[in-house]
């Protein structure tokens, strides 16, 4: 009696391990070809959002120096002569102050910004290696249910008549049912 209970059990165990396996390869198989890239395709890629965040990162210190030796680069050193030559004062202290305020609010505006850039290449840089992670991840994953699939379906394969069938009625044989495909006057 408990030998019937113990594989009834285990014949229920069984059944919802093949609809788990079923409905898990049908819902990650897609996700992971998606994730999938060639790898040269990934390579290239990665390589150009390293590049611009290298470049990103030297223009924000460009700017910096930039910001740091205005008053020696060709048009801005006007900028000096302005602020401190006596001639220019008719144009307003304020004025000035504000103009050249302004010109350095600008470069450090330009500078955060190429930060901002640079910050942004490297989130997607490390996004892109997670999402690479994943997708490796979930193949293996697939891999594994498939071949758990595969030995569910041998194992009903090999156990075909001992197995109880939900489709097919009590008392009819299996080679008593009709074939849809076959039609027997054709031969």
């Amino acid at each position: 009696m408990t030998s019937n209970r113990l594989q009834d059990d285990l014949l229920k165990d069984f059944k919802e391990q093949k609809g788990v396996i079923y409905e898990q390869v049908k819902l990650l198989d897609p996700l992971g070809a998606s994730l999938r890239k060639p790898a040269a395709q990934r390579l290239i890629s990665k390589g150009a959002l390293i590049f611009s965040e290298i470049i990103s990162y030297l223009l924000a210190l460009g700017c910096i120096a930039f910001a740091i030796f205005l008053d020696k680069v060709y048009p801005f050193y006007l900028i000096s002569e302005i602020r401190y030559k006596s001639e220019f004062r008719k144009l307003g202290w304020v004025n000035i102050e504000a103009f050249t305020f302004g010109i350095y609010g600008l470069i450090a505006i330009i500078a955060i910004l190429f930060y901002v850039i640079a910050r942004s290449c490297r989130a997607i840089r490390q996004k892109n290696d997670i999402l690479n992670l994943a997708g490796k991840n979930i193949k293996i994953i697939v891999g594994q249910h498939l071949k758990r699939k595969a030995s569910i379906d041998a194992i009903e394969q090999r156990h075909f008549l001992e197995l109880p069938n939900q489709h097919l009625e009590e008392g009819v044989q299996l080679n008593k049912i009709s074939n849809p495909g076959y039609d027997e006057t054709e031969f």
